[in-house]
């Protein structure tokens, strides 16, 4: 048996021995390294649904209320409240694993947390793995400056309250593995406040005895165990008084895997956090295109410059009587989202047929900056009736399309039909390389699902018919004809 079982061993035996987690007999924790997922739960014998997998007793969780340096140093306790969750838990976890090592009680535990060298998030991606991700926006995402003004803040903290025999020589790689382990493997837990105010307004008086409730980022060991799936999970982790218990939401047949769900996350941000992909794309995929994209295809299809444009954009951000028709919603943004169900949001049609319905009218560039402004006050608000109706433009379909097209060609060739596969056994650089690959495909996918995304959710008309509209001029009854002017449901 290698060490990586025999870690699993001995966590399994101190999940029921020493640390009273309940565990169901029908299930146990396996190597699945060769499918490249690491350890996992499966199910020994058929679960039903409802059936509770595993109970973790609250005492068992790794936080700013439970870890040893309470009571090592009771005199700072406050001082980590203050300090934050995120903050406080990395000085919890670092006391835990870097400084009481095998003397933690939680240290079977932290023996089959990941170590450095298996963590994929991309924080630990060097430059060169970075750029297979281009043009994913992701990369604006990764957060590294943030980190290093995170790791000053905790060495601060360090110095001042007297940790530093401890923890004093903290490194950047040691920082950095807690802090990604945190980010992959935390929860967030609420737990009833023993110190909140019980007190309600008097027209609440139906909930004068529920408890106020806090949410504690803790370490949850077994839990994290289970490897998650945004089409896969069967299990959901619920909250009980004294316990957290894992249940089965649908029925899990013998061999199969226990899955949960890590969030309503992009293959991207998956990436990003917990240092894995799945392998045929996440259920909540989104792709973006970029603002320069539509102007782009603006240009294309209006020949407008891009003097002209930013001055509509500029506007439609900041005077105050067109952000009257948004109510409080903004509708220019550097990027739109685009999701693998072929939806976008109502924000970017507006936006769309806004700026496509201006550009359409004849002169307006020559209109002096009050006549301009009104005509712009005017097609915003003809805009927003026609959307929320349920109605576009054939030409706030077209630019969308191209801009989408447009968003695209930024990828590598054929990324939307690229084959990829890798394991354990493959280097670290082909490990991220296909990663990133399946990345843009995801991204890729979401993009394409969402080129014709406007005329199939939204009835189309001839752009003639709002001109006619907006600028009082007699309609031609061939006006509303389009080839793709048929309703279709929202």
């Amino acid at each position: 048996m290698d060490q990586f079982n025999k870690d699993i061993e001995e966590f399994s035996n101190w999940l029921s021995d020493d640390a009273d987690v309940k565990v169901s007999p029908k299930i146990s924790i396996v190597d699945l390294r060769s499918s490249n997922e690491g350890r996992a739960v499966i199910a020994n014998e058929q679960i039903a649904k409802d059936e509770i997998l595993f109970e973790i007793p609250f005492k068992l969780l790794i936080n700013i209320e439970t870890s040893q340096i309470n009571k090592d140093h009771p005199d700072i306790h406050n001082e980590l409240n203050r300090l934050g969750q995120w903050n406080g838990l990395i000085v919890c976890l670092l006391y835990e694993w870097e400084w009481l090592h095998e003397k933690s009680k939680w240290w079977p535990y932290m023996k089959v947390l990941p170590t450095s060298g298996t963590l994929n998030g991309l924080m630990y991606w060097n430059e060169d793995q970075l750029k297979k991700l281009e043009p994913s926006l992701v990369l604006e995402r990764i957060g590294k400056e943030g980190a290093k003004q995170m790791y000053e803040t905790i060495m601060k903290f360090i110095r001042d309250n007297g940790l530093d025999k401890e923890l004093g020589e903290t490194s950047w790689e040691s920082f950095l593995r807690v802090a990604s382990t945190i980010m992959s493997y935390s929860f967030d837990v609420e737990k009833i406040d023993p110190n909140g105010s019980q007190e309600k307004d008097s027209q609440s008086a139906d909930d004068e005895d529920e408890p106020e409730t806090i949410s504690l980022k803790s370490m949850v060991p077994f839990a994290d165990t289970l490897n998650a799936d945004t089409h896969k999970c069967n299990a959901h982790l619920e909250y009980d008084k004294d316990s957290l218990k894992m249940r089965a939401i649908n029925t899990i047949d013998k061999g199969g895997q226990v899955y949960n769900i890590y969030g309503e996350h992009p293959n991207s941000e998956i990436l990003r956090r917990y240092g894995y992909v799945e392998m045929e794309g996440s259920a909540f995929d989104f792709g973006e295109v970029l603002l320069q994209n539509i102007k782009d295809s603006l240009k294309s299809i209006y020949s407008m410059d891009e003097e002209f444009m930013d001055w509509i954009l500029t506007e439609l951000k900041n005077d105050q009587m067109i952000e009257t028709f948004f109510e409080d919603e903004e509708i220019v943004l550097d990027s739109y989202d685009c999701y693998i169900s072929g939806e976008i949001l109502t924000e970017l049609v507006l936006f769309l047929q806004i700026i496509t319905t201006f550009c359409s009218i004849p002169d307006v560039k020559d209109q002096n900056e009050v006549d301009r402004l009104a005509t712009l006050n005017r097609v915003t608000k003809k805009c927003v009736q026609l959307v929320e109706g349920g109605t576009a433009t054939q030409g706030c379909s077209e630019v969308w399309k191209l801009a989408v097209e447009n968003r695209l060609k930024e990828y590598p060739e054929d990324c939307l039909n690229t084959a990829v596969t890798f394991d354990d056994n493959d280097s670290i650089d082909k490990i991220r390389e296909s990663m990133a690959k399946i990345v843009l495909r995801s991204e890729c996918q979401a993009l394409d699902k969402c080129m014709s995304s406007i005329s199939q959710q939204y009835k189309i008309i001839n752009d003639e018919k709002l001109l006619n509209n907006i600028l009082k001029r007699k309609s031609n009854p061939n006006d509303n004809r389009s080839p793709n002017s048929k309703r279709q449901k929202r």
